[in-house]
């Protein structure tokens, strides 16, 4: 639904079947109407065969390519975006979409990210966000190195998440335009990404396991953007406290 409502990525088909509540079902026929999107009613079961799974809540639509944003007209858009969330080599879907969702509700402004060794936007990833990747440009770059230095030439600080960096997060500046650099889950910061970075920040943990979840600092760190730059109020429901 969120992506029928973003109107950004246009579905090839819509399927809907009984399971889909009555008033989500109107919303469905009105949105693939507008859109002049192909619209199927089927029943549970043939949904479940076409999804190869039990759990698609009645709902289900074919999709072509994702459409990934150019780096350059990102770029050059007024106002330019000015936190920048930098991924290198995620591979896990799940992990992927989870940062993307946080990165839409705290502040982040467009998520690169490469093609070697990194999840794209599948089906999973979608789930994971809760639709969150229809919110904010995903640029897909050739390489993560030579796009962080286009983000340098524009004036954006590449920061990189490191365990073994002297600075917290909390201690740097982040309202500045910055890019947050997030490294591969098991083997962090590939040394030509990590070169392209000209601060390192961690954040402040225990020492019983080491480290965290990708997803998880890179909500952590989305969430010091935040803070540092005042982007909530109470009337958001939220504290900067």
């Amino acid at each position: 639904m969120a992506t029928l409502r973003a109107g950004l990525w246009t579905p090839l088909e819509v399927a809907v079947a009984p399971r889909c509540p009555d008033d989500l079902r109107a919303d469905v026929r009105r949105l693939t109407s507008l859109q002049q999107i192909p619209l199927m009613e089927v029943t549970d079961s043939e949904l479940s065969r076409r999804c190869r799974a039990e759990d698609h809540q009645g709902l289900a639509a074919r999709m072509p390519e994702f459409p990934y944003a150019n780096l350059d007209e990102v770029l050059s858009r007024s106002p330019a975006p000015t936190a920048w969330l930098v991924l290198d080599r995620i591979q896990d879907s799940f992990n992927f979409g989870a940062i993307v969702r946080s990165a839409v509700e705290l502040g982040i402004d467009a998520v690169l990210i490469g093609t070697a060794g990194q999840a794209g936007v599948n089906s999973q990833v979608v789930r994971s966000s809760a639709g969150a990747v229809n919110y904010l440009p995903i640029v897909r770059a050739r390489s993560v190195p030579e796009a962080l230095q286009l983000l340098r030439d524009a004036g954006v600080l590449a920061i990189a998440a490191s365990e073994k960096a002297a600075s917290t997060v909390d201690a740097v500046d982040l309202i500045r335009p910055v890019a947050l650099v997030i490294g591969n889950e098991a083997e962090g910061l590939s040394p030509a990404v990590l070169d392209c970075c000209q601060e390192r920040v961690r954040i402040p943990i225990g020492n019983r396991v080491g480290s965290l979840n990708a997803a998880v600092a890179a909500g952590i760190l989305c969430y010091e953007l935040v803070r540092q730059r005042g982007k909530w109020s109470k009337s958001d429901g939220a504290s900067l406290t």
